[in-house]
């Protein structure tokens, strides 16, 4: 279900991961961009369909998969952004010798 509290990032506005502090944060931004690349690797094995390949069209397709992205991360259904989490907790024990 999407989060009718998501707002919705502009195509312009790419947030730059190092400026991100909170590991949470992190966490959602690397799964939205790692969807976003699947659907882009996706979208190459099939033909145009009703999009012809101009440059319009591309650029609608890709903000359509960055939106999609964006919406699957905040789902928390994929599971990837707890994986990390859950990875970057038990790298921490180990280092810290707990």
């Amino acid at each position: 279900m999407i989060d009718p509290d998501m707002k919705i990032r502009p195509y312009w506005d790419v947030k730059d991961i190092s400026q991100l502090k909170e590991p949470e944060e992190i966490a959602k931004e690397f799964e939205a961009i790692f969807v976003r690349m699947i659907m882009k690797e996706f979208r190459k094995t099939l033909n145009n369909g009703l999009f012809s390949s101009s440059f319009q069209s591309k650029m609608y397709l890709d903000m359509f998969d960055m939106q999609i992205a964006e919406a699957v991360a905040s789902s928390g259904q994929l599971g990837l952004k707890q994986y990390i989490l859950d990875a970057l907790q038990t790298y921490q024990k180990y280092s810290t010798g707990e």
